[in-house]
């Protein structure tokens, strides 16, 4: 299986996608990775969920419970996440830590991806850290800046398919 029919089955699987604190730099390495009509894919198909700043028409508070409501998924972090400091993320109503935290409880597997996600990056400094810090559990990890967007896809596809806990 090549790199964009791996990238096509994930991503009509059941991901929630979240963008903590980052330059988006992960989401955009698989947009433009060259796949057809991935744009559609990334954004509009289901059961593929993904709140970002890059959201187009899926957004809201409305969207955001419907992630929420979410079983059996993959929960991809990209990102790190303020320390002490959740005044500086918010995703809607909530902190990026709550909104992290509730989710990662039903998960079935956590990918971090990119450096920032992975150990708090260039911000760690500023008391940013990563996933499996901020989680005290294991994590799969994606290291880069940005992370490759073939490992990312590695990563999500063995979480879907392989024994991911």
């Amino acid at each position: 299986m090549d790199y964009c029919e791996a990238l096509e089955k994930i991503l009509k699987s059941n991901i929630v996608w979240i963008e903590a604190q980052s330059c988006s730099g992960e989401s955009i390495n698989i947009l433009k990775s060259g796949c057809r009509s991935l744009e559609n894919l990334f954004f509009n198909s289901s059961p593929f969920k993904l709140y970002s700043t890059i959201c187009g028409e899926k957004c809201g508070k409305d969207y955001l419970n419907e992630l929420l409501s979410q079983k059996d998924f993959v929960l991809v972090i990209e990102g790190a996440i303020p320390k002490g400091k959740d005044e500086l993320c918010y995703v809607g109503e909530y902190t990026c830590s709550q909104l992290i935290s509730m989710l990662a409880e039903k998960a079935k597997a956590i990918i971090a991806v990119g450096s920032c996600a992975v150990n708090g990056g260039i911000i760690r400094e500023l008391g940013y850290v990563g996933v499996s810090e901020f989680l005290g559990k294991k994590v799969y990890e994606v290291p880069g800046c940005p992370a490759s967007e073939k490992m990312m896809v590695a990563a999500i596809y063995y979480a879907l398919t392989g024994d991911a806990k």
